[in-house]
């Protein structure tokens, strides 16, 4: 399976950030929301309003990472991964 793994990554790398975009809404099941590139890492932007104190607390976490730049490349988050 990790070959598998390692194939689908260095493939995965390869696409352009649409094709990454269209491959992610594909095998993720997820809530509504929006994939965006914002310099040159992908996030996930729910739809609505939080539902929970818990969710909101994530909410705006993830935002304060996105907007002060410490979010996770998608390569980097394969490598903590170790894919």
């Amino acid at each position: 399976m990790t070959l598998a793994i390692e194939k689908l990554a260095d493939e995965f790398i390869t696409l352009t950030t649409q094709e990454k975009i269209d491959f992610l809404k594909k095998v993720i099941a997820g809530p509504p929301g929006e994939w965006i590139d914002l310099d040159g890492k992908l996030y996930f932007i729910p739809e609505g309003s939080p539902a929970t104190e818990e969710e909101e607390e994530t909410f705006k976490k993830s935002r304060l990472e996105i907007e002060t730049g410490q979010g996770v490349a998608l390569s980097e988050f394969r490598k903590r991964l170790e894919i």
